[in-house]
């Protein structure tokens, strides 16, 4: 996910440069992708277990200036660093925001299962916690019952949110290398953000980190 400057949506469209990097698919035996409300989605083709990698998100590496010439279609990008970004291909390109996700980023490129997910269901992740820029907003249309309205930085989400991304490592790692810097480890509670979170969210997560 990348940065502008005010709220908007997402389209779906990219503009494809060179420096390809993790090679992903339209459909594999894990995922297809299909309409959804929000446009086109990424849904699971079988039955996902909690811990599965799903995907690599993958393709050309650009910079912050080049996702700003891209205009509407910037926010297809996901940040991996301070001014480095995935230009992201298909099917990962199609995967959408939710507040309360069933998948996350690991690794700073795979997609993991949050939870069982049963076959059908549309995968999403959590957009905040690639972003670290100071720079965009978009309206959120995820409609979870703890739906925070607007998809912005990792650092603007409350505190339990991010405690909670952080303990189960699916926060990008250079936004991590900064924390670290600001927050003890020690702050990153694991039983009490788990709970946190499924008061803040109203999403049953069921596991510790």
């Amino acid at each position: 996910m990348i940065a502008q400057g005010s709220e908007k949506a997402c389209p779906t469209g990219r503009v494809m440069t060179n420096e390809p990097r993790h090679k992903t698919t339209y459909s594999n035996g894990t995922l297809y992708v299909a309409q959804c409300e929000l446009g086109r989605g990424v849904f699971a083709r079988r039955a996902i277990r909690r811990g599965e990698i799903l995907l690599a998100f993958g393709g050309p590496l650009i910079d912050f200036a080049e996702t700003k010439r891209r205009g509407a279609s910037e926010c297809m990008a996901i940040q991996v660093g301070p001014d480095k970004y995935i230009d992201t291909q298909p099917p990962g390109v199609f995967v959408n925001h939710s507040c309360a996700p069933n998948t996350g980023i690991r690794n700073d490129w795979d997609l993991v299962a949050l939870r069982d997910i049963p076959q059908g269901e549309e995968i999403r992740y959590d957009y905040s916690t690639s972003m670290d820029e100071k720079s965009f907003t978009m309206r959120c249309q995820c409609g979870s019952p703890g739906c925070r309205q607007v998809v912005t930085d990792f650092a603007e989400l409350p505190a339990a949110v991010q405690d909670y991304y952080l303990c189960r490592r699916l926060v990008m790692s250079f936004i991590v290398r900064r924390l670290r810097g600001l927050r003890a480890t020690a702050s990153w509670e694991p039983t009490k953000a788990v709970a946190t979170f499924e008061r803040v969210t109203g999403h049953s997560v069921r596991v510790g980190c």
